[in-house]
């Protein structure tokens, strides 16, 4: 007889027996379906090969460590009080970086390689430094000035 495992179509994986409590998924608690150890091993490969890679978060990332660098990030926040948390201020700030240079007007700069790179390799290089203070300002503008809720 052949060895059988059961699939969940919800998380794209694949389950012994053993791991499952009445045919439910145990991530998502969908029902599963059993399927031949080949079809499993098969589907698992291909849902893998469909799953981001994460570069883009990692990207992210990157760009995040860049203009928070050297202290900039924090000496924008105090600068703007912005009236939200740093984290969240770093993430606002990151999706507004990652988008003037989708625009064009900022340009982040990263060497080929990390090895033997130089500090200021990495860098952002900005068209216009007044529109970027100005638009990263008015990002939180709305909310220094949002009434407190009332009961």
């Amino acid at each position: 007889m052949a060895k059988t495992y059961l699939w969940c179509d919800s998380c794209k994986r694949s389950f012994a027996h053993a791991d499952m409590r009445d045919g439910m998924c145990p991530i998502c608690n969908e029902e599963t379906r059993e399927l031949g150890w080949m079809s499993a091993f098969v589907r698992g490969v291909m849902a893998q090969e469909l799953v981001s890679s994460g570069l883009g978060t990692r990207h992210r990332t990157m760009i995040k460590l860049i203009w928070t660098a050297n202290g900039m990030g924090e000496r924008y926040y105090k600068a703007l009080d912005p009236g939200v948390s740093y984290s969240k201020f770093e993430s606002v700030v990151t999706d507004f970086v990652c988008q003037a240079a989708a625009d064009g007007w900022v340009k982040v700069m990263m060497p080929p390689s990390p090895v033997g790179a130089a500090p200021d390799a990495y860098r952002l290089d900005i068209d216009d430094e007044e529109r970027f203070v100005a638009e990263m300002s008015a990002l939180f503008a709305a909310d220094r000035h949002e009434a407190p809720a009332s009961d």
